[in-house]
């Protein structure tokens, strides 16, 4: 299911819907509802930077503490614009450097 202009890099259709959206800066969603519920709940995820195929969720957001319930499809898309427009710091935490003992040292 496409979410306004938004189209979900993974879907999981079993006992209800679930999909994963990944933003170019670094940020994502999981959305998700259940089978008999009407309304979706959102979570906020963060690409990991340690482990850049994976994405966690995240509560350290402007968008929220928290996960967003009860939304709407008007209001999910309402959250992905938001997420969408998140500062892109992942670049910034990528970057790292070897120290004189070998070590790999990330910038943060």
């Amino acid at each position: 299911m496409k979410f306004g202009r938004f189209e979900p890099w993974a879907e999981y259709h079993e006992d209800g819907e679930y999909y994963e959206f990944h933003c170019l800066n670094g940020y994502g969603a999981t959305v998700a509802r259940g089978q008999h519920d009407e309304l979706f709940e959102l979570d906020v995820i963060k690409r990991n930077r340690l482990y850049p195929s994976y994405w966690d969720i995240t509560f350290d957001t402007p968008i929220t503490s928290d996960v967003l319930e009860n939304l709407e499809v008007d209001d999910v898309v309402k959250a992905l614009e938001d997420i969408s427009r998140l500062a892109d710091d992942y670049d910034l935490l990528r970057e790292s450097f070897v120290d004189h003992d070998g070590n790999v040292v990330f910038v943060d």
